[in-house]
């Protein structure tokens, strides 16, 4: 997500039509007599087949920040975007400047909408949940739950532990999940993930994978960012697309 879920599942009904033999010619007896069915005889059922569950829908949808400058969220709901994650807020002090804005408009032009927070590797997990929390007013959006993003750029140059690290990261978790009801969304950038391997440790929470192209990720994923510089009409210049299950992680 660097600062820088719409095509839904469709079932297919099959209309079955039953076709009756003609009725047999008048004077024609039967040469064998019908066989009465024997008392001992185990009836038979015709096989079933299972009907599969249907599969996850899945929507279009983009992350967004300030760098995007003005949006005309009309044009990018007209373009077939369901779904907006927006930058609100950064470590324990920044807020992103156009969030506000962004919020609003997504919300207006009918896109499910949730804001993120850019988590400070160095800086007091609880914290910045207190502070993510009151950039978003205390409420959760409705369609979608809030989410963190964690990664190593525009951060400290040398991390805690990944054990210390870790635990920040659940506390803030914890002070978001409770204050709003929800589970947070949790972004694991690659070059992240590679070094301090939080996926397992975090699987109790819905997961945003980066993976760059048509091939979906190997690992779970609730949302799937697939570009980093995708054009969507209503947004200049590059902006991050994602496709993302529906409900993304809704208790």
């Amino acid at each position: 997500m660097r600062t820088r879920l719409a095509a839904s599942a469709c079932a297919a009904l099959l209309l079955l039509t039953a076709c009756g033999g003609a009725a047999p010619t008048s004077g024609v007896r039967p040469t064998t007599p019908a066989a009465s069915p024997s008392a001992d005889a185990v009836p038979t059922s015709a096989p079933t087949t299972a009907t599969p569950p249907p599969a996850p829908a899945v929507a279009e949808g983009i992350d967004a920040s300030h760098h995007q400058g003005p949006i005309d969220w009309d044009r990018v709901a007209a373009a077939g975007i369901r779904f907006a994650y927006l930058k609100a807020s950064e470590g324990t002090g920044f807020v992103d400047p156009r969030f506000a804005a962004h919020r609003a408009g997504a919300a207006r032009a009918g896109l499910a909408v949730a804001g993120y927070h850019y988590f400070q590797l160095c800086s007091d997990g609880r914290a910045q949940a207190e502070h993510f929390l009151t950039v978003l007013g205390g409420r959760a959006d409705p369609d979608l739950p809030p989410a963190v993003d964690l990664e190593l750029a525009g951060s400290c140059t040398s991390p805690p532990p990944a054990d210390e690290l870790l635990a920040e990261v659940r506390a803030f978790l914890a002070t978001v999940d409770e204050r709003l009801g929800t589970t947070t969304l949790v972004y694991l950038y690659p070059a992240f993930e590679d070094r301090f391997r939080f996926a397992d440790d975090l699987a109790d929470h819905p997961q945003w994978v980066r993976r760059l192209g048509r091939r979906p990720p190997a690992r779970e994923w609730a949302v799937w960012q697939y570009d980093d510089r995708g054009s969507v009409p209503g947004v200049r210049g590059g902006v991050d697309r994602n496709r993302g299950t529906i409900p993304v992680g809704r208790r």
